[in-house]
């Protein structure tokens, strides 16, 4: 499920008001919130990918662990470096009597091969450290632009404050022309002062109307900047929010890899499906799965950064 979490914002000065160009501003902020959410999206997907692929490694562990335990209750174990000493073993007759008389397994190699396993858990454990690192230090998220919010909150409440005195006052001067006209023309009641009282009452009637006319327009620009500040301030808490998600799973896969490797650790002298399991994990998977994580974040930073850029070159130009 998408979470729609990117807004944007774009202060216009006072001569921008009638350059027509709001459309245009609309279709550039909804590039970016779609570029900026399917970043976030394919950034969460993929961590949660990882994450399915631990848990997966792990439950597969758990489960060959269990097998072995049931196997050893019937079978006795015995661990060989190589097949030369397999084969003193068999030659061995005393020795191997003693074997014949019950079912033994015979493991060859075991300690070559935990020996690699442990190293390549090693370099699972390094590549989970290092991008925990790269999530807590390195500055790939999206920045907080550099607003000052208060100072802005402070502007817009004073310009509210003056445009609504400003309708108040126009309505009261309104309504004392309308008073003071209708009074003067009962007292001048003339053929021609009527004519020219209606025309300047006309005239009046029309710049109030302009004026009223404009008034709003300055309000619905007080409110636009007033809702894109509220959007602004939404999609900081989002992005905390979103950025410290990614910190915890991080977090979950350093934790859980490094369980995987003291388990093994424990256990390694008691097991052999532990290599079947170990041995899918192969190093040219760790190789492609490190180089698509790389170059995916790559991808990810240039990307929002290009689009950063572009936000920043069209604020600059507004």
């Amino acid at each position: 499920m998408s979470m729609n979490y990117v807004g944007s914002i774009s202060l216009m000065d006072k001569g921008d008001y009638d350059r027509g160009d709001s459309p245009a501003q609309a279709v550039l902020d909804k590039n970016a919130r779609s570029v900026a959410q399917r970043i976030a999206d394919e950034t969460r997907e993929e961590l949660e990918k990882v994450l399915e692929r631990v848990e997966h490694i792990y439950d597969s562990y758990e489960n060959s662990m269990e097998l072995i335990f049931q196997t050893q209750h019937n079978a006795n174990m015995e661990y060989v470096n190589d097949i030369n000493e397999l084969e003193e073993i068999m030659k061995d007759q005393i020795k191997k009597r003693k074997y014949q008389q019950g079912l033994t397994i015979f493991i060859v190699g075991y300690e070559n091969v935990c020996g690699q396993r442990l190293k390549l858990l090693q370099h699972v454990n390094e590549f989970f450290m290092e991008n925990s690192k790269s999530v807590e230090e390195e500055d790939w998220f999206p920045k907080t632009p550099d607003l000052d919010l208060d100072d802005a909150a402070e502007n817009i409440d004073q310009s509210l404050n003056k445009a609504e005195d400003l309708a108040n006052r126009l309505g009261e001067i309104n309504q004392e022309m309308v008073n003071w006209l209708s009074n003067y023309a009962i007292n001048k009641a003339s053929s021609k002062g009527k004519k020219k009282l209606e025309k300047a009452l006309e005239k009046a009637k029309e710049d109030l109307g302009s004026l009223s006319e404009k008034l709003h327009n300055l309000q619905l620009d007080l409110e636009d900047k007033e809702s894109k500040y509220q959007d602004l301030l939404k999609m900081l808490e989002n992005k905390n929010l979103e950025t410290q998600k990614y910190k915890t799973a991080a977090e979950i896969a350093k934790k859980k890899i490094q369980e995987l490797q003291e388990t093994v650790d424990k256990n390694k002298s008691k097991t052999e499906e532990v290599k079947r399991e170990i041995e899918k994990f192969h190093e040219t998977q760790i190789v492609a799965i490190t180089q698509a994580h790389a170059a995916e974040v790559d991808a990810m930073k240039n990307e929002y950064e290009e689009e950063l850029k572009k936000a920043k070159m069209t604020t600059t130009h507004r």
